[in-house]
């Protein structure tokens, strides 16, 4: 890994930098805590970036935990794929790179998308490899609902804005709720394209039907699921319209070994009191599989 630059996100000192992947380009990453630690890996949400987890790294570190945090190709400060791929394969491949350049078994923390990226690879490449999986707000049967309210926001946002107020109105509706009027944080959240036009710092291509809904979805999940040999923690939020009571159902079907943690009135993008609840669960989860 090539470091680019060290800064302080509160109590975690950061180490910035990228990982070149066989995919041919470069991925960036936030290294965090004593590298003698155990490791966890954490994989944001479709259009997110790295910089989501800040509070919940800062939380891991101060629990004796070293992460590892980077944007997925195509987000963030990741390269665009130069032949457009953003496949579930294409992002389980660059994990894979990850995963296989460290030096031991990583816990793997993977939120809506890059859930369904950890999924996958956790489920191919077994306890070898990786420690124990969780899982934020993501099931292999997922709401049609919410997978419709979230292609709109992917929708919606593929021509851009005109405005950073446009932007924060579209990023509230997919919320459904106010989710920031500071315009200094929205601005960073946004590029301004060749057009003049604001536009979210991901790949508009990321957010197509054929990778974001491919035909086979859920079944491959579903498969994938069943395949988990590693423990493995699915937390999620009561009012998510995306992983509801059945998705939960079907989960346990799939993986009767696995835990499940609700957080009550919550929704699939968590409010900051919920992420406090998320935290314990989740440092209650991963003490108890990884011997602390």
């Amino acid at each position: 890994m090539a470091v680019v630059k060290k800064h302080s996100d509160a109590d975690a000192a950061v180490v910035s930098g990228h990982i070149n992947v066989p995919d041919g380009f470069r991925l960036a990453v936030d290294l965090a805590g004593n590298p003698w630690q155990h490791r966890v890996l954490f994989l944001h949400g479709g259009g997110q970036s790295r910089r989501s987890w800040h509070r919940a790294i800062r939380n891991m570190v101060g629990n004796g935990f070293s992460v590892l945090s980077y944007d997925l190709r195509g987000h963030g400060d990741s390269d665009w794929a130069p032949d457009g791929d953003y496949s579930l394969d294409a992002h389980v491949r660059d994990l894979t790179a990850i995963i296989e350049s460290l030096p031991s078994r990583p816990s793997i923390v993977g939120a809506a998308f890059g859930g369904r990226v950890a999924l996958e690879a956790t489920a191919a490449l077994g306890p070898d490899l990786v420690r124990n999986l969780v899982l934020v707000d993501l099931a292999p049967r997922l709401d049609p609902a919410g997978i419709e309210r979230v292609r709109s926001f992917f929708r919606v946002s593929r021509d851009g804005f005109d405005s950073i107020e446009q932007a924060g109105a579209a990023l509230d509706q997919y919320a459904e709720r106010s989710m920031t009027r500071n315009f200094f944080k929205l601005r960073g959240l946004l590029r301004i394209g060749p057009d003049q036009r604001f536009y979210w710092r991901w790949d508009p291509r990321v957010g197509s039907d054929g990778f974001f809904t491919p035909p086979d979805l859920e079944a491959r999940l579903s498969e994938s699921a069943a395949r988990l040999a590693v423990p493995t923690l699915l937390v999620r939020g009561t009012e998510s319209d995306l992983v509801t009571d059945q998705s939960v159902a079907h989960f346990r079907e799939c993986q009767p070994a696995a835990e499940v943690v609700s957080i009550p009135g919550s929704g699939h993008l968590m409010k900051a009191q919920d992420l406090n609840v998320y935290c314990a669960a989740t440092l209650a989860f991963l003490k108890a599989n990884t011997g602390r």
